[in-house]
Formats: C-alpha cells, structure tokens, sequence
C-alpha cells in the first residue's frame, strides 16, 4: 500500500514540476504556478529583509527569487524521482548486488538528475533502467535550459535599467519633465517619445515572458522603475492637459498607450505580489492644473502605480 502511495506521488510531483518548468522557461508566456507561488513567497521575505535590514536587500530581489525558483525545481524533481524509486526500493543496487537503503537511493537519485553518471548503484529492472536514463537526459535538459532561461532574463534585465535610466535622466519630477519636453526641439521631442515607445514596449515583452524581470529591483532611488515610470506617466499627464503643448497630443498618445498597457499588466499578472493599498491618493496632494485633474483615467492609473511604488518602498511624496 505504501509502496502505491510513493509511486502516485511520485508521479504527480514530477509531472506538476517537469510541466511548471518546461511552460516558465520555454513558453515565453509567463510562470506557471510553481515558479509564481515561490516567487511571491520569495518577494514577501525580501520585503520584511528590508524592513529589518533596509533598502540594500533590494540589490538582491531579483537574483534571490531566480535562485529560490531553480532551489524549488531541484528539489521536486529530486523528491519525485526518489519517491518513485521507493515505490520498489529492491530494484536499486549496489555493485555487489546490494540493496539500496533510504539514503543511498537519495544519493543515487541526486546524481541520476546531475548527470553525474558515478555508476556505484544501479537499477535492476527494465522499467528502471529506462526511468533512469529519462531523468538523467533531463537532468542535462534542465540544467541546460535553466542556465539559457537566466542569460535571457539577464538580457531582460538589462533592458529595464536603461528605460529607467533613460527617463532619469529627462528629470527628477514630472513638472520637470514636462518642462524639458515642452523647451526642446519639436522633431527632437518626437524621436525622444518614438525611442521610448519602443523602450517601453521591448520591456513590457520582456515582462511578460520573464515575469521574474518585475523582482529585479535596486536599492538606488534613482535606479527604481516604479518611481521613474510614475514622473513619467505623471508627465504626460500634465503635457496631455495642457495648452502649451497641444501640438505633441499626437505624437505623445503612442507612447501613453504603451504605458497603458504596461501597467494594466502589472495589475492583471501581478496584482497578488503588488501591495495592498486602503487608499487612494488624494488629487489636491499634486499641485496641477485643473485641467490635468479632470482627466478621468487618471485615477485608476495613479492606483496601480501607487501599488508598485510600495512595492518598491516608495510613495507618490517621492514621486513628485
């Protein structure tokens, strides 16, 4: 009866973590309920580092979630495979005909996974021999995918630090954005929309096929996404509402409809690891024109981004 119990558990664990893996690192459509759940798991324990320790944890959000996703996998499959070989332990042996113990098939499990190949035990079975040589080419597959997986996250990664950059450096406020973008050259401020257009885009692909991107934040105030993309989204605010700049209303809805859209993902895809807020900010706290206010999406969009400043340890007193 127990060795039945093994075996389907055996079984469902290795079908639920060789699925949630395969769908995370090649689908490009997102995690799946494994890699989600530790994720979140793993952003909550960075966040409490962060109220004991301070905000230099957050150099290591990101990198911490991708390790406790890959420790996760690792030890499903680990689990999985050695309850299967426990559903009939006789059939591990020695090379002296021995038959394996507890330990020792959690030794040669961790080793047919690691593709290590030492050949001190072995199966005695067909159906075993096959297993093993299954698992051991997905050891190989694993280990393989796991390391493109992160080198395609790196890029990701990557991708984020420069849009942040590059909206730090248009200004430290919306108000001053906004004034930069209204004193340049009209054909500058339209290659300037147009380039972060596709920086915005490129990242909100990036988001959805890394979602683990969203972890990787810094510890830098100056180098935080949720801070920058809120002055900037706020700028467009003002620019949208006001008269003086009537002639970039055109060229600018581009470039709101991608941010739009990336930060109704963040409210879809990552609502449940985005902080809880009991209110919403009120509109007299920014100094705009009465015009800028009546903008009627203003509202939900200053809701979501105040969830991802918090997740960030920021507020909107930081914003402008």
């Amino acid at each position: 009866m127990i060795e039945s119990l093994y075996l389907a558990a055996g079984i469902i664990i290795l079908i639920l973590v060789i699925y949630d893996f395969f769908f995370t690192t090649l689908s490009a459509s997102g995690m799946s309920f494994i890699a989600n759940g530790v994720s979140i798991f793993s952003d909550r324990l960075i966040q409490f580092a962060v109220r004991v320790v301070g905000r230099k944890v957050y150099n290591y959000h990101g990198l911490f979630v991708n390790l406790m996703i890959l420790s996760v996998w690792v030890i499903l499959a680990w689990l999985g495979l050695f309850l299967l070989y426990s559903s009939n332990p006789e059939m591990i042996t020695n090379s002296s005909g021995r038959v394996a113990n507890g330990w020792e098939r959690l030794y040669f499990t961790g080793y047919t996974l690691s593709t290590l190949g030492i050949g001190n035990f072995k199966p005695v079975s067909g159906v075993f021999e096959i297993v093993t040589s299954l698992f051991a080419f997905f050891g190989f597959v694993f280990f393989t995918s796991s390391m493109t997986y992160f080198i395609s996250v790196s890029s990701a990664v990557v991708t984020k630090r420069t849009l942040v950059k590059s909206i730090y450096n248009l200004g430290k406020n919306p108000e001053e954005i906004a004034h930069n973008f209204l004193s340049l050259d009209s054909s500058y401020t339209y290659q300037q929309f147009l380039a972060l257009q596709e920086m915005v885009d490129r990242h909100a692909v990036n988001h959805h096929a890394y979602p683990v991107v969203h972890f990787y934040t810094q510890a830098k105030a100056k180098n935080c996404l949720s801070l920058n993309l809120a002055r900037l989204d706020e700028a467009f605010s003002i620019l949208l509402g006001s008269d003086d700049a009537e002639n970039l209303h055109q060229e600018l809805k581009p470039l709101r409809s991608a941010l739009t859209n990336f930060i109704q993902t963040l409210d879809t895809k990552f609502s449940s690891s985005l902080p809880k807020i009991k209110n919403s900010v009120d509109p007299s706290f920014f100094n705009y024109s009465e015009k800028v206010q009546q903008n009627t999406d203003l509202e939900s969009r200053r809701k979501i981004l105040q969830r991802l400043l918090k997740s960030e340890g920021f507020g909107w007193e930081d914003v402008v």
